[in-house]
Protein backbone atom coordinates (compact mmCIF):
# COMPACT_ATOMS: atom_id res chain seq x y z
CA UNK A 1 0.00 0.00 0.00
CA UNK A 2 1.19 3.61 -0.84
CA UNK A 3 0.74 6.56 0.72
CA UNK A 4 0.77 10.08 -1.10
CA UNK A 5 1.97 12.99 1.03
CA UNK A 6 1.80 16.43 -0.47
CA UNK A 7 5.19 17.92 0.12
CA UNK A 8 6.01 20.28 -2.72
CA UNK A 9 9.62 20.80 -1.37
CA UNK A 10 10.26 17.07 -0.46
CA UNK A 11 9.19 15.65 -4.06
CA UNK A 12 11.30 18.69 -5.72
CA UNK A 13 13.83 17.37 -3.34
CA UNK A 14 13.82 13.56 -4.16
CA UNK A 15 13.11 14.30 -8.05
CA UNK A 16 16.80 15.94 -8.63
CA UNK A 17 17.86 13.44 -6.29
CA UNK A 18 16.58 10.89 -8.28
CA UNK A 19 17.92 12.21 -11.62
CA UNK A 20 21.46 13.17 -10.76
CA UNK A 21 22.26 9.67 -9.56
CA UNK A 22 20.63 8.79 -13.07
CA UNK A 23 22.64 11.46 -14.89
CA UNK A 24 25.79 9.98 -12.18
CA UNK A 25 25.02 6.13 -13.54
CA UNK A 26 25.08 6.99 -17.14
CA UNK A 27 28.37 8.92 -16.80
CA UNK A 28 29.97 5.92 -14.74
CA UNK A 29 28.55 3.40 -17.29
CA UNK A 30 29.87 5.32 -20.46
CA UNK A 31 33.38 5.53 -18.88
CA UNK A 32 33.15 1.69 -18.30
CA UNK A 33 32.69 1.00 -22.07
CA UNK A 34 34.47 4.17 -23.48
CA UNK A 35 37.93 2.19 -20.98
CA UNK A 36 36.91 -1.13 -22.37
CA UNK A 37 37.19 0.33 -25.61
CA UNK A 38 40.92 2.20 -25.18
CA UNK A 39 41.80 -1.33 -24.30
CA UNK A 40 40.56 -3.35 -27.19
CA UNK A 41 42.41 -1.07 -29.55
CA UNK A 42 46.18 -1.94 -27.97
CA UNK A 43 47.57 -4.76 -30.36
CA UNK A 44 49.56 -5.72 -27.61
CA UNK A 45 46.58 -6.57 -25.00
CA UNK A 46 47.31 -9.91 -23.04
CA UNK A 47 44.61 -12.35 -22.42
CA UNK A 48 45.10 -14.93 -19.42
CA UNK A 49 42.93 -17.30 -19.69
CA UNK A 50 42.78 -18.97 -15.14
CA UNK A 51 41.17 -22.24 -15.62
CA UNK A 52 40.72 -25.38 -13.11
CA UNK A 53 43.80 -27.13 -14.74
CA UNK A 54 45.70 -25.17 -17.25
CA UNK A 55 46.49 -21.05 -17.29
CA UNK A 56 46.90 -20.13 -20.79
CA UNK A 57 48.33 -16.69 -21.72
CA UNK A 58 47.22 -15.69 -25.76
CA UNK A 59 47.40 -12.26 -27.62
CA UNK A 60 44.48 -11.74 -29.38
CA UNK A 61 44.01 -15.75 -30.70
CA UNK A 62 47.68 -16.44 -31.17
CA UNK A 63 48.63 -18.75 -28.20
CA UNK A 64 51.81 -17.57 -26.05
CA UNK A 65 52.09 -20.19 -23.66
CA UNK A 66 50.25 -22.43 -20.97
CA UNK A 67 51.07 -23.55 -17.15
CA UNK A 68 49.97 -26.65 -15.52
CA UNK A 69 48.37 -25.27 -12.67
CA UNK A 70 48.11 -28.46 -11.09
CA UNK A 71 51.39 -30.24 -11.33
CA UNK A 72 53.48 -27.61 -10.77
CA UNK A 73 54.69 -25.92 -7.15
CA UNK A 74 53.42 -22.24 -6.20
CA UNK A 75 56.91 -20.61 -6.64
CA UNK A 76 57.06 -22.87 -10.10
CA UNK A 77 54.25 -21.78 -11.36
CA UNK A 78 54.28 -17.68 -10.53
CA UNK A 79 57.77 -18.10 -12.12
CA UNK A 80 56.60 -19.60 -14.99
CA UNK A 81 54.13 -16.65 -15.49
CA UNK A 82 56.47 -14.54 -14.68
CA UNK A 83 58.83 -15.41 -17.34
CA UNK A 84 55.84 -15.67 -19.98
CA UNK A 85 55.24 -12.03 -19.53
CA UNK A 86 58.21 -10.75 -19.20
CA UNK A 87 59.28 -12.34 -22.65
CA UNK A 88 56.08 -10.23 -24.25
CA UNK A 89 56.87 -7.01 -22.28
CA UNK A 90 55.42 -5.95 -19.16
CA UNK A 91 54.22 -2.63 -20.62
CA UNK A 92 51.15 -4.96 -22.76
CA UNK A 93 47.44 -4.16 -20.93
CA UNK A 94 46.56 -7.70 -19.18
CA UNK A 95 43.14 -8.95 -19.06
CA UNK A 96 41.64 -11.75 -16.77
CA UNK A 97 39.24 -14.25 -18.15
CA UNK A 98 37.28 -16.38 -16.26
CA UNK A 99 36.34 -19.47 -18.22
CA UNK A 100 33.05 -21.40 -18.06
CA UNK A 101 34.37 -24.51 -16.26
CA UNK A 102 34.58 -22.02 -12.87
CA UNK A 103 31.57 -20.50 -13.74
CA UNK A 104 27.56 -20.69 -13.08
CA UNK A 105 25.69 -19.22 -15.50
CA UNK A 106 21.57 -19.53 -15.94
CA UNK A 107 18.99 -18.57 -18.22
CA UNK A 108 15.84 -16.71 -16.51
CA UNK A 109 12.28 -15.19 -18.28
CA UNK A 110 11.27 -12.41 -16.37
CA UNK A 111 8.36 -9.89 -17.67
CA UNK A 112 9.27 -7.38 -20.46
CA UNK A 113 8.17 -4.38 -18.09
CA UNK A 114 11.11 -5.51 -15.76
CA UNK A 115 13.84 -4.88 -18.19
CA UNK A 116 14.30 -0.72 -16.53
CA UNK A 117 15.02 -2.59 -12.85
CA UNK A 118 17.28 -5.17 -14.16
CA UNK A 119 20.06 -4.15 -12.05
CA UNK A 120 17.88 -3.91 -8.55
CA UNK A 121 15.11 -7.63 -9.35
CA UNK A 122 18.56 -9.59 -10.02
CA UNK A 123 19.90 -8.92 -6.79
CA UNK A 124 17.18 -10.50 -5.21
CA UNK A 125 17.10 -13.36 -7.84
CA UNK A 126 20.42 -14.57 -7.51
CA UNK A 127 20.21 -17.01 -4.37
CA UNK A 128 17.08 -18.68 -6.46
CA UNK A 129 19.24 -19.48 -8.90
CA UNK A 130 22.30 -20.32 -7.26
CA UNK A 131 23.75 -22.04 -4.38
CA UNK A 132 25.49 -18.42 -2.83
CA UNK A 133 23.64 -15.80 -2.17
CA UNK A 134 24.58 -12.54 -4.18
CA UNK A 135 27.32 -11.53 -1.49
CA UNK A 136 29.33 -14.45 -1.70
CA UNK A 137 29.60 -13.61 -5.82
CA UNK A 138 30.71 -11.11 -8.94
CA UNK A 139 27.97 -11.14 -11.22
CA UNK A 140 26.84 -9.91 -14.79
CA UNK A 141 23.82 -10.24 -17.08
CA UNK A 142 22.91 -9.43 -20.69
CA UNK A 143 19.33 -9.91 -22.59
CA UNK A 144 19.39 -12.56 -24.70
CA UNK A 145 16.17 -12.83 -26.30
CA UNK A 146 12.71 -11.08 -26.19
CA UNK A 147 9.48 -13.25 -26.48
CA UNK A 148 5.50 -12.35 -26.21
CA UNK A 149 2.17 -13.23 -28.10
CA UNK A 150 -1.19 -12.18 -28.15
CA UNK A 151 -2.46 -15.13 -25.71
CA UNK A 152 0.73 -14.76 -23.42
CA UNK A 153 2.54 -11.40 -21.96
CA UNK A 154 5.54 -10.71 -23.44
CA UNK A 155 8.72 -11.23 -21.74
CA UNK A 156 12.75 -11.13 -21.71
CA UNK A 157 15.36 -13.78 -21.10
CA UNK A 158 18.26 -12.66 -19.36
CA UNK A 159 21.49 -14.61 -18.42
CA UNK A 160 23.42 -14.92 -15.52
CA UNK A 161 27.13 -15.26 -14.59
CA UNK A 162 28.41 -15.81 -11.41
CA UNK A 163 31.37 -16.83 -10.06
CA UNK A 164 32.54 -16.94 -6.22
CA UNK A 165 34.19 -14.37 -4.97
CA UNK A 166 36.89 -16.20 -3.34
CA UNK A 167 37.97 -18.01 -6.57
CA UNK A 168 38.41 -14.06 -8.32
CA UNK A 169 40.17 -13.88 -4.87
CA UNK A 170 42.43 -16.59 -5.35
CA UNK A 171 43.55 -15.84 -9.08
CA UNK A 172 44.28 -12.07 -8.07
CA UNK A 173 46.34 -13.10 -5.34
CA UNK A 174 48.57 -15.88 -7.30
CA UNK A 175 48.49 -12.93 -9.88
CA UNK A 176 49.73 -10.31 -7.50
CA UNK A 177 52.60 -12.90 -5.57
CA UNK A 178 54.11 -13.00 -9.39
CA UNK A 179 53.81 -9.08 -9.26
CA UNK A 180 51.37 -9.20 -11.95
CA UNK A 181 48.23 -6.73 -12.17
CA UNK A 182 45.15 -6.96 -14.19
CA UNK A 183 43.45 -4.09 -16.09
CA UNK A 184 40.21 -6.20 -16.84
CA UNK A 185 38.23 -8.60 -15.34
CA UNK A 186 36.15 -10.59 -18.07
CA UNK A 187 33.78 -13.86 -17.81
CA UNK A 188 33.04 -16.06 -20.27
CA UNK A 189 30.23 -18.03 -20.11
CA UNK A 190 30.63 -20.49 -22.90
CA UNK A 191 33.46 -20.56 -25.67
CA UNK A 192 32.69 -18.36 -28.85
CA UNK A 193 30.64 -16.28 -26.52
CA UNK A 194 31.08 -12.38 -26.10
CA UNK A 195 32.59 -11.61 -22.67
CA UNK A 196 31.54 -9.80 -19.63
CA UNK A 197 33.63 -7.48 -17.53
CA UNK A 198 33.68 -7.13 -14.46
CA UNK A 199 33.02 -3.39 -12.38
CA UNK A 200 34.89 -1.61 -10.07
CA UNK A 201 33.63 -3.71 -7.39
CA UNK A 202 35.85 -6.94 -8.17
CA UNK A 203 39.48 -7.32 -6.36
CA UNK A 204 42.48 -6.16 -8.75
CA UNK A 205 39.98 -2.88 -10.53
CA UNK A 206 41.30 -1.69 -14.58
CA UNK A 207 43.75 0.20 -14.25
CA UNK A 208 44.82 2.81 -17.37
CA UNK A 209 47.70 4.30 -18.68
CA UNK A 210 48.27 7.60 -18.37
CA UNK A 211 48.16 8.55 -21.95
CA UNK A 212 44.27 6.36 -21.78
CA UNK A 213 43.39 8.60 -18.40
CA UNK A 214 43.89 11.45 -19.68
CA UNK A 215 41.79 10.69 -22.83
CA UNK A 216 39.22 9.02 -20.99
CA UNK A 217 39.18 12.16 -18.43
CA UNK A 218 38.57 14.53 -21.35
CA UNK A 219 36.03 12.53 -22.40
CA UNK A 220 33.84 12.61 -18.80
CA UNK A 221 34.59 16.34 -19.04
CA UNK A 222 32.65 16.57 -21.99
CA UNK A 223 29.88 14.53 -21.17
CA UNK A 224 29.57 15.85 -17.79
CA UNK A 225 29.11 19.47 -19.67
CA UNK A 226 26.47 18.40 -22.01
CA UNK A 227 25.03 16.51 -18.95
CA UNK A 228 24.72 19.86 -16.82
CA UNK A 229 23.08 21.82 -20.31
CA UNK A 230 20.83 19.13 -20.53
CA UNK A 231 19.72 17.54 -17.29
CA UNK A 232 16.26 19.88 -16.73
CA UNK A 233 15.24 18.53 -19.88
CA UNK A 234 16.04 14.92 -19.37
CA UNK A 235 14.35 15.20 -15.75
CA UNK A 236 11.27 15.96 -16.48
CA UNK A 237 11.32 13.42 -19.51
CA UNK A 238 12.64 10.82 -17.06
CA UNK A 239 9.56 11.36 -14.52
CA UNK A 240 7.37 11.25 -16.76
CA UNK A 241 8.13 8.18 -18.25
CA UNK A 242 8.78 6.49 -15.13
CA UNK A 243 4.88 7.74 -13.88
CA UNK A 244 3.45 6.19 -16.99
CA UNK A 245 5.93 2.72 -16.62
CA UNK A 246 4.06 2.38 -13.08
CA UNK A 247 0.59 2.96 -13.66
CA UNK A 248 1.66 0.41 -16.94
CA UNK A 249 2.89 -2.37 -14.99
CA UNK A 250 0.45 -2.22 -12.07
CA UNK A 251 -2.26 -4.60 -13.67
CA UNK A 252 0.27 -6.65 -15.02
CA UNK A 253 2.59 -6.88 -11.84
CA UNK A 254 -0.54 -7.94 -10.01
CA UNK A 255 -1.72 -10.54 -12.09
CA UNK A 256 1.74 -11.75 -12.19
CA UNK A 257 2.25 -11.93 -8.61
CA UNK A 258 -1.45 -14.13 -8.83
CA UNK A 259 -0.08 -15.91 -11.65
CA UNK A 260 3.17 -16.67 -9.71
CA UNK A 261 1.52 -17.68 -6.26
CA UNK A 262 -0.97 -20.48 -8.35
CA UNK A 263 2.45 -21.92 -10.03
CA UNK A 264 4.37 -22.08 -6.72
CA UNK A 265 1.32 -23.61 -5.19
CA UNK A 266 1.07 -25.96 -8.03
CA UNK A 267 4.55 -26.83 -7.97
CA UNK A 268 4.62 -27.28 -4.22
CA UNK A 269 1.72 -30.06 -4.25
CA UNK A 270 3.31 -31.78 -7.28
CA UNK A 271 6.76 -31.45 -5.55
CA UNK A 272 5.23 -33.44 -2.66
CA UNK A 273 4.00 -35.96 -4.44
CA UNK A 274 6.93 -36.70 -6.32
CA UNK A 275 8.71 -37.20 -3.44
CA UNK A 276 6.79 -39.65 -1.58
CA UNK A 277 6.86 -41.64 -4.96
CA UNK A 278 10.51 -41.18 -5.74
CA UNK A 279 13.21 -43.63 -3.89
CA UNK A 280 16.21 -42.12 -2.31
CA UNK A 281 19.27 -43.76 -3.79
CA UNK A 282 21.43 -46.45 -2.43
CA UNK A 283 24.32 -44.98 -0.10
CA UNK A 284 27.08 -46.66 -1.73
CA UNK A 285 25.99 -44.22 -4.90
CA UNK A 286 26.26 -41.41 -2.72
CA UNK A 287 28.96 -42.39 -1.41
CA UNK A 288 30.90 -42.89 -5.00
CA UNK A 289 29.32 -39.60 -6.58
CA UNK A 290 31.26 -37.71 -3.62
CA UNK A 291 34.54 -39.83 -3.97
CA UNK A 292 34.84 -38.04 -7.38
CA UNK A 293 33.44 -34.72 -7.11
CA UNK A 294 35.36 -33.96 -3.66
CA UNK A 295 38.66 -33.06 -5.48
CA UNK A 296 42.00 -34.38 -3.65
CA UNK A 297 43.71 -32.97 -0.95
CA UNK A 298 39.98 -32.36 0.80
CA UNK A 299 38.78 -34.57 4.01
CA UNK A 300 34.94 -35.02 4.98
CA UNK A 301 34.61 -34.86 8.78
CA UNK A 302 30.65 -35.89 9.01
CA UNK A 303 28.18 -37.08 6.43
CA UNK A 304 24.63 -37.01 7.63
CA UNK A 305 22.15 -38.63 5.00
CA UNK A 306 18.81 -37.61 6.26
CA UNK A 307 15.67 -39.05 4.04
CA UNK A 308 16.91 -36.48 0.70
CA UNK A 309 18.55 -33.83 2.90
CA UNK A 310 22.96 -34.38 3.09
CA UNK A 311 24.85 -31.91 5.44
CA UNK A 312 28.90 -32.57 4.83
CA UNK A 313 31.20 -31.30 6.62
CA UNK A 314 34.81 -31.30 6.08
CA UNK A 315 38.19 -29.25 5.16
CA UNK A 316 39.67 -28.37 1.89
CA UNK A 317 41.76 -25.36 0.52
CA UNK A 318 38.86 -24.10 -1.46
CA UNK A 319 35.34 -24.63 -0.05
CA UNK A 320 33.78 -22.74 -3.31
CA UNK A 321 35.36 -25.60 -5.38
CA UNK A 322 33.81 -28.26 -3.79
CA UNK A 323 30.23 -26.34 -4.33
CA UNK A 324 30.95 -25.88 -7.82
CA UNK A 325 31.00 -29.36 -8.49
CA UNK A 326 28.05 -30.35 -6.06
CA UNK A 327 26.24 -27.90 -8.04
CA UNK A 328 27.19 -28.81 -11.65
CA UNK A 329 26.85 -33.03 -10.37
CA UNK A 330 23.32 -33.79 -11.70
CA UNK A 331 23.20 -36.34 -8.33
CA UNK A 332 22.99 -32.62 -6.05
CA UNK A 333 20.69 -30.18 -5.97
CA UNK A 334 19.68 -27.25 -3.68
CA UNK A 335 23.55 -26.67 -2.77
CA UNK A 336 23.93 -24.22 -0.03
CA UNK A 337 26.41 -23.20 2.64
CA UNK A 338 25.03 -23.85 6.11
CA UNK A 339 27.58 -22.35 7.95
CA UNK A 340 30.20 -19.60 7.32
CA UNK A 341 33.53 -20.75 5.84
CA UNK A 342 36.21 -20.48 8.35
CA UNK A 343 39.61 -21.19 7.89
CA UNK A 344 41.61 -23.83 10.19
CA UNK A 345 44.74 -22.09 12.06
CA UNK A 346 46.55 -25.00 12.11
CA UNK A 347 46.38 -26.68 8.85
CA UNK A 348 45.33 -23.10 6.81
CA UNK A 349 42.37 -25.20 5.19
CA UNK A 350 38.66 -23.98 4.88
CA UNK A 351 36.30 -26.03 7.37
CA UNK A 352 33.04 -25.83 5.54
CA UNK A 353 29.46 -27.18 6.35
CA UNK A 354 27.13 -27.91 2.71
CA UNK A 355 23.23 -28.66 3.04
CA UNK A 356 22.11 -30.55 -0.11
CA UNK A 357 18.95 -32.47 -1.19
CA UNK A 358 19.81 -35.78 -2.98
CA UNK A 359 17.75 -36.20 -6.58
CA UNK A 360 15.74 -39.20 -7.29
CA UNK A 361 17.07 -41.61 -9.22
CA UNK A 362 16.06 -42.16 -12.98
CA UNK A 363 14.09 -45.50 -13.64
Amino acid sequence: MSVFVSDPLGDAHRHASGALAWWLGELRSAFADAARWVRSLDRNALTLEAGEQQWILRRKHRLLGKIDWQSAGDEGRRQRLRELTIAVGRSAALCLEIPPERLLSKVIDLPARAHAQLDRILSFEIARHFPFPAERVFYRYRVIGRSGTAAAAPSVSVEIVAVPRDVVASIAGELAAAGLRVDAIALRAAPGTAPLFLGREAPDPPQSTARTSRLLAAGVAMMALIAAVSWPLAQQVRLAAMEREVAALKPTAEAALRARTERQRARGQAAAIAQLLAERPPLIAVLDVLSRVVPDGSWLTSLSISGREVVLQGLSPSAAAIALALGRDPHFGSVVFRSPVARDAATGLEHFEFGATLKAAER
